[in-house]
């Protein structure tokens, strides 16, 4: 049986980013995987002033900034015609070192933290699936599929579930996450502003 201190189930930005700040810390990391290879589409573009910041404490921000491309404005059309421009190209300035807002594609952005990621040492071991696991109170034991060594077991302090909205671990965990649910009308009324009666 193999140990680690956090099991990292899920090889995209959420779950890179918690392995480069667990690394950074001293913490053995293992990030498993169970497609063969990173994304190589986009399931999001846009990268925040927030974001940036956070990757600055990695010392990842001069690398997206260079590889991502900044969006000056963007043009709103209605029937056919130029409703409105809205311009990005100093959104947040006084508010952050990242005032415009910048386009990086999400597979592009996994490609740049799993070359850090192996920079620091780590590595995603790919087809290899988290089939099971159970909350000894102290550890976790998970068992793990490899595509081409079969099954392993492993011990380790913390699971995190970054294997998206169908996470094996989220749907395997025995303890409720407390929270419900939002409708996407109200999430656009809370970003509005707008109060809901509730």
């Amino acid at each position: 049986m193999t140990g680690c201190d956090v099991l990292v189930v899920g090889a995209v930005p959420t779950g890179l980013v918690l392995a480069l700040w667990l690394s950074k810390l001293g913490a053995r990391v293992r990030v498993v995987d169970k497609t063969g290879e990173p994304g190589t589409t986009s399931r999001a573009l846009a990268i925040q002033a927030r974001t940036l910041e956070l990757c600055r404490q990695l010392d990842l921000d001069d690398a997206v900034v260079e590889r991502a491309r900044k969006v000056p404005a963007v043009n709103l059309w209605a029937r056919g015609r130029k409703a409105a421009r809205i311009s990005f190209e100093e959104v947040g300035v006084g508010l952050s070192p990242y005032p415009s807002l910048r386009i990086f594609p999400q597979d592009e952005h996994e490609r740049l933290l799993i070359d850090r990621l192996a920079a620091m040492g780590g590595s995603v071991e790919r087809r290899t699936e988290l089939v099971g696991f159970r909350d000894e109170g102290d550890r976790v034991v998970a068992e793990l599929r490899h595509a081409d060594k079969g099954d392993e077991t492993v011990e380790a302090t913390y699971i995190a579930g970054c294997d998206g909205a169908r996470s094996f671990v989220r749907e395997n965990d025995r303890r409720r996450i407390s929270g419900r649910n939002l409708s996407p009308t109200l999430l656009r009324r809370r970003r509005c502003g707008v109060r809901h009666p509730h």
